[in-house]
């Protein structure tokens, strides 16, 4: 798997203290969602992320890999 850039949204509302603990993606806030924006190297880490997504209980919306 090639490193690409992924957006991956959840349907709650992720203020700045949760920026460390997703390093190094960066988190966008909407209304009711917050989109996570970042470089993912391997399936490990995407799946690393995934989990710490379940593991807090969030509502995950969407994973879209961004066209290069």
């Amino acid at each position: 798997m090639p490193e690409t850039t992924y957006e991956i949204c959840v349907r709650d509302i992720l203020d700045e203290k949760w920026s460390t603990y997703f390093l190094p993606f960066t988190l966008t806030t909407g209304d009711d969602e917050t989109l996570l924006t970042g470089l993912v190297h391997d399936q490990a880490e995407l799946f690393g992320l995934l989990l710490k997504i379940r593991d807090l209980g969030l509502w995950l919306v969407s994973v879209n890999p961004v066209p290069r």
